[in-house]
């Protein structure tokens, strides 16, 4: 079961990818997927994961990448604030989004499963550690989000590289998402600050419950591509 998801996951991955990227080829030295319109127009490219470059031939319609030079020169800084900086927000995310399910299946299972009651007690508690998590989480992403940009400004000179520009909508996306997460969680209007839990006898809080799950789905899915993609970056394929 878990292969067939993990084909299905690559093929939605793929077609994404081509959407995007456009048509690909592979550095020849460290086999890093790279973008053919992120050549400039003299047709060369510079690999930002091993620094050579690639004079991009067209053959028979197929982008052939021919490796000219490396280049020599290129800041390596001995903090990267940026890598280390990632794992914060990737870290405590999954745990915001945990506890927000674990409160919605509470209150689902409430009424029909009144032995969890005395588990119950704790929903208030759990409300507020998922909002501290989501505001530790989206707000130390401001600062991954800066080092990622003075990496691409110093490291990588500002070249237009079509991961970097996915990983900068990406981030906007994730700030965006988040904030919406945070403002709706810590109103109450979807899971009550009272009970922690969601008012069954709400139709406004149900659906505003919905939305905050959707929200925070959706930004899991965010933060794992910018994991991913960023992940590339520093380790190649």
């Amino acid at each position: 079961m878990f292969a067939d998801l993990r084909r299905i996951t690559a093929k939605i991955a793929e077609r994404f990818k081509r959407r995007f990227y456009g048509r690909t080829f592979n550095c020849p030295v460290c086999h890093f997927e790279l973008a053919v319109v992120d050549a400039g127009s003299n047709r060369l490219l510079v690999c930002p994961v091993c620094g050579v470059v690639i004079d991009i031939e067209e053959v028979y319609g197929h982008a052939v990448p021919v490796v000219l030079e490396v280049e020599l020169y290129r800041p390596q800084p001995k903090a990267r604030i940026h890598p280390l900086a990632t794992h914060v927000p990737i870290g405590l995310y999954p745990f915001a989004v945990l506890g927000a399910v674990l409160l919605a299946a509470g209150s689902l299972a409430r009424p029909f499963l009144p032995a969890v009651e005395p588990l119950l007690a704790r929903a208030p508690m759990i409300a507020d550690a998922t909002l501290v998590l989501l505001v530790l989480s989206v707000g130390l992403s401001i600062l991954t989000f800066a080092s990622g940009l003075w990496d691409w400004n110093r490291r990588y000179r500002r070249r237009s590289y079509r991961q970097i520009r996915l990983k900068i909508a990406f981030s906007i996306l994730f700030l965006v998402l988040g904030g919406l997460a945070i403002a709706l969680h810590a109103s109450g209007a979807a899971f009550s600050p009272a009970s922690g839990l969601i008012d069954l006898g709400s139709p406004a809080s149900i659906v505003l419950a919905i939305v905050e799950l959707a929200l925070l789905s959706a930004g899991m899915a965010v933060i794992a591509t910018l994991g991913h993609v960023g992940g590339t970056l520093v380790f190649g394929k």
